[in-house]
C-alpha cells in the first residue's frame, strides 16, 4: 500500500495534534502507548453518544488515525529496521515484513479498544508486537484466547479452552449450524452433527490461507450425504472428522500460538482459495 506509507505519517501526526489539544503527549516513544490507551478510553466512556451510522463512522475514523499513530511509532523503533511496512489487507492498512512472516493490525486493535475497553489495551499490544517481532513470543504455557461466534449471532469475546466443549456440544447437538473462534491470525470453524464434523482453519498473517481438516484412517476422497438439522451438505468421505478429532483438532488451536505448530498436531490438506 504504497499510497498508505505516503501519508501515514501526516496521519500519525494528526494524532499528535488531537491528543495535544487534549493534554496528552504523544511523542513516538513506547511508553507513549499508554497515552493513546488514554485517548481511547474517553471514546469508549462515551460511546452511548456515537449512535448510528455517523456515530460508528467517527469512531473508526478515531481508530485509522490512533492507530495509524501507533503503527508509525512501531515502525520508527524498530519495525521499520526489520522490514515492515504498510500493506493492505481486505482493504485496511496493517504492518507486515516481507514474506508476511508476521503482521499487526494497530487500526483494528484500536477500533476494538474503542469498542471493547481497557481489555483490549494498546500497551500490551505494543508489547506483544514487539516480542513478536523479536522472535520472543513465548509458546510453552501460552495459550490462544478467541472470541466465539454461533450461526444464531451469539458473540463472546475471548473465551478461554474450558468454555469450547459447551460451543462444540451446541453443534453435535444440533442446535446450531456453525461455531467459529476468531484468534489473532484467523479462526477455525466447524460445522456437522452427533459424531460426524467438517473444520477448516484459516490463517491471515501476511497472506490468507486455509486447511481442510481430515481423517488420517480414511483415503476416500468421494463426495458423500451429511445431513444436518439446518441442511443436506456433500463433502468429501475423508474430510468428516469424529467428535473426538474435532475436540483433539480444538484442543490443538487454543493450544499453538503459531499456525505452523498447529498444522504440525493435526491431519490436514491445503484448500485453493
Amino acid at each position: 500500500m504504497k499510497n498508505f506509507n505516503d501519508t501515514a505519517g501526516s496521519i500519525a501526526e494528526d494524532a499528535v495534534r488531537y491528543a495535544g489539544q487534549n493534554g496528552i503527549g504523544l511523542d513516538y516513544t513506547r511508553e507513549s502507548a499508554q497515552n493513546v490507551d488514554t485517548v481511547l478510553e474517553v471514546f469508549h466512556d462515551s460511546l452511548d453518544q456515537y449512535d448510528g451510522d455517523e456515530g460508528a463512522k467517527i469512531l473508526w475514523n478515531a481508530a485509522v488515525m490512533l492507530g495509524t499513530y501507533i503503527g508509525e511509532m512501531l515502525l520508527r523503533l524498530g519495525l521499520a529496521e526489520k522490514g515492515f511496512v504498510w500493506v493492505e489487507d481486505d482493504g485496511i492498512p496493517i504492518l507486515s515484513n516481507p514474506g508476511g512472516k508476521a503482521a499487526f493490525s494497530p487500526i483494528t486493535k484500536a477500533h476494538k479498544r474503542i469498542l471493547n475497553g481497557a481489555e483490549d489495551s494498546i500497551k500490551s499490544f505494543v508489547d506483544v508486537v514487539f516480542s513478536v517481532a523479536d522472535g520472543e513470543w513465548p509458546k510453552a504455557g501460552v495459550l490462544r484466547v478467541p472470541d466465539v461466534e454461533t450461526a444464531g449471532g451469539e458473540k463472546i469475546e475471548r473465551i478461554v479452552f474450558k468454555e469450547s466443549d459447551y460451543f462444540i456440544s451446541l453443534v453435535a447437538e444440533g442446535k446450531e449450524d456453525f461455531v467459529i473462534f476468531k484468534s489473532y491470525d484467523g479462526f477455525f470453524q466447524f460445522y456437522g452433527i452427533g459424531n460426524q464434523f467438517i473444520c477448516e482453519a484459516w490463517f491471515d498473517l501476511g497472506g490468507r490461507r486455509a486447511y481442510a481438516l481430515i481423517n488420517p484412517d480414511c483415503a476416500n476422497t468421494e463426495r458423500v450425504n451429511l445431513v444436518t438439522p439446518f441442511g443436506r451438505y456433500t463433502p468429501r468421505e475423508r474430510d468428516i472428522i469424529s467428535l473426538e478429532q474435532l475436540k483433539t483438532a480444538v484442543s490443538e488451536y487454543f493450544s499453538n500460538l503459531e499456525e505452523t505448530d498447529f498444522l504440525a498436531k493435526v491431519p490436514h490438506e491445503k484448500l485453493e482459495i
